[in-house]
């Protein structure tokens, strides 16, 4: 992986929501020069294999929805906890287990960064892809760091300091792109207070999702990151 300028793409936790807004910017990012390399954790990819070998072998356990009887479910858990014993990337089932699914992509993503060539890449995020990325912002192959939809409180919780206790610390340049009607933090008056005061804060009419964006919001997205990245004839 030589050559282009690199971006790596952090996205959300949740895959199946990716954000058609965002990966048409990322699109326009590769037809205008970088290489794109979009990241999969060890663990997304053994859950997403078992998940699969599941649905392959007992179909009628793959089943999801109201109809989903309490036996099936235990049957299904403990199957996948049988395949999870079986499966080389145990250790990340486990560590992600107790440590969170973005705390661990955070701790496989330094470790792809020490196995490239690049002297330094550009990190694009979703969501949880954020807070994997800014935590490891120290490391000497990040360049810059886009946000797009940082996951500042999870509506549903109390304050979570694995998600802000870093950021103020933060040395890389950060640009966080975030809609006005995000539930995870959406008013940079409030959320503001967690970031460095060197990041960049752009706020778009738009959610979490940072989906089915109005043209002139999508195209302020895009201009904000071509900028943030020094793109030439921006």
């Amino acid at each position: 992986m030589t050559g282009a300028p690199t971006i790596i793409v952090v996205g959300r936790t949740d895959m199946t929501r990716e954000s058609d807004a965002i990966r048409h910017i990322l699109l326009r990012l590769e037809a205008d020069g970088y290489r794109l390399h979009w990241f999969v954790s060890d663990y997304t990819a053994s859950y997403a294999r078992i998940t699969d070998t599941i649905a392959r072998k007992w179909p009628a356990l793959a089943t999801w929805g109201k109809d989903d009887s309490v036996p099936r479910r235990l049957v299904r858990v403990l199957i996948r906890l049988v395949l999870i014993a079986a499966s080389a990337n145990r250790y990340d089932h486990v560590y992600t287990g107790l440590r969170g699914q973005a705390i661990n992509n955070a701790r496989q993503l330094r470790r792809l960064l020490d196995t490239m060539a690049h002297s330094q890449v550009d990190v694009v995020t979703h969501s949880a892809g954020g807070v994997s990325a800014t935590r490891i912002a120290d490391h000497p192959r990040i360049g810059r760091i886009a946000c797009f939809g940082y996951p500042f409180q999870h509506p549903g919780h109390r304050p979570e300091a694995f998600r802000t206790e870093h950021l103020r610390e933060l040395r890389k340049p950060l640009l966080i792109v975030q809609g006005k009607d995000d539930v995870y933090g959406g008013d940079p008056a409030a959320f503001g207070r967690h970031l460095p005061s060197s990041a960049q804060v752009v706020s778009l009419q738009c959610d979490h999702d940072c989906d089915r964006l109005p043209p002139a919001e999508a195209e302020r997205a895009w201009l904000a990151i071509a900028r943030f990245l020094k793109l030439p004839d921006h």
